[in-house]
Order: C-alpha cells, then structure tokens, then sequence
C-alpha cells in the first residue's frame, strides 16, 4: 500500500506541475496578445488641402476650424488647425459623431473672420478624405490621395525604434503613455507600421513593452527576435516544482514507514 501511495502522490504532483506549464503559458500568450489601452478619446480626423496658400495665408493669416453636430463643438470661429508636413494638409481630431464642419480664414488680430467655407457635411468624410480648398473658400471633397505616415507617427516611432531607446522600466512607461496621448487616426497608423530589427509592427512593440516589465513590459522578443523567450523559464520552474513535490512525497513516505 505505501509503495502504491508514493507512486500515487508522485503522479500527483507531476501532474500538478503540469498544470503549472500549462498556466505559465497562457499568461505568456495572454501577455503577447493583450492589445495595449488607448488612453485618449475615440476621435475621427477632418482632413483639409488649401490649394492657394499664396492667397489663403497672405497678410498673417491663420486657419481655424469649425464644427458642430456631435458630443462635442467649438463656438464661432473655430479653433486653430494642425498641420502635416508629411502629407502637407491641415487637420484637425474631431468626435466620431460630428456631422458639419467649416475651415476658416481668420484675421492677423485673430479676433475677426476674413473668409471662410460653406457649411460642410463633415459625416463620411473622415481620415481618407481631404476638402480641396480653392480661392478663399470653394472647394470639394476628395479621397484621391494615399495618407502617409504622418509627421507625428515618425517622430513616436524614431524615438522607440532600438532596443536601447526603450530598454529601462522608465523608457517602456514613456512610450506607452506617448502612444495613449496619440489622436486615434495616429494610433491607427502607429498599430500596423512596420519598424525595427526585427522589424515588428507598433502594436507588436508596445505588447513586447507591455509584457517584458512588471507595469509596462519590454518582451524579449523585442530585443532578441526570440518571441518564446519566457517559456524556458516557466519550465526551469515547473520542473523544480515537480522535484521538490516528489521530495516532499518520498519523505512523507519514509515518515510513514518507521
């Protein structure tokens, strides 16, 4: 009977050892997986070329946008606008749901509106789509062009794309928290821009962050190419779980027999 309960508890604890792998794991593939958080609010982006800056931008003047119709607006005349010097056309984020939009001519004194657009409909002409703006106010939509990475993307990007730049606990946070403080058209490009040796895409990046740091892992699949580098460890250890549950167990055995 005592040999047959030592096998037993040896059998035992191997499978429980077992389980261990198996956890082990699933938390390395959990971690691999786990798409990083946006921090930011879902936004959608109003695109803008102006065709005559000669003429729109002569005697100190700035452009503004205008919208309104969604979860949030901005009172007449605008907001300053952003441009990008990648794609070279003014943008700006606005809520998903907006539905009109004007791009504005706003004086040197910003304090007056020199000219503007007819009332837009914003709805459908988001992130791919750019007003062609002509004279000092007409225009058209058009989704004619291929958006390239934007300036911004670029500049995330140069900052991250080593393995010495993002190699500390404290480089790994900041680039998180740079990713989350993205609009999320930028977001969107950063996801699937492929970067690096070995070349990976953002999200793979930011998850090799995310899981290589107890807050914000750096994985080593980042610094090394090897994406299984955990898993050695988790079995190193499961292995010693299952010498120490046989040991416990022949023990208890000879315990048993004097």
């Amino acid at each position: 009977m005592t040999s047959r309960k030592l096998i037993a508890a040896i059998i035992v604890s191997v499978l429980g050892a077992g389980s261990l792998i198996g956890i082990g794991s699933q938390v390395v593939s959990s971690k691999e997986t786990e798409p990083v958080q946006a921090a930011t609010t879902e936004t959608s982006r109003l695109w803008a070329k102006i065709v005559n800056k000669d003429q729109w931008d002569a005697d100190g003047a700035a452009t503004y946008i205008h919208y309104w119709g969604g979860s949030s607006s901005t009172s007449w005349f605008g907001v300053p606008i952003n441009w990008d010097s990648t794609n070279d056309l003014v943008y700006y984020d606005v809520p998903s749901n907006t539905t009109g939009v004007n791009f504005v001519r706003v004086n040197n004194t910003k304090d007056g509106v020199w000219n503007q657009t007819a009332d837009l409909e914003a709805t459908g002409h988001f992130d791919n789509w750019y007003f062609n703006l002509t004279g000092y106010g007409g225009g058209e939509w058009k989704n004619d062009i291929t958006i390239e990475t934007t300036k911004v993307v670029s500049d995330f990007v140069a900052t991250i794309d080593t393995a010495a730049e993002v190699c500390s606990a404290e480089n790994a946070q900041a680039a998180v928290d740079a990713y989350n403080a993205l609009a999320t058209f930028e977001q969107n490009q950063f996801d699937v821009l492929s970067f690096g040796s070995p070349a990976k895409t953002g999200l793979q990046t930011l998850n090799y962050l995310k899981s290589y740091y107890s807050t914000t892992p750096l994985n080593l699949n980042y610094l090394t190419g090897n994406s299984n580098s955990s898993t050695p460890l988790i079995i190193t250890l499961s292995s010693v779980g299952i010498t120490i549950l046989a040991v416990i167990s022949v023990y208890k055995f000879k315990r048993k027999t004097n």
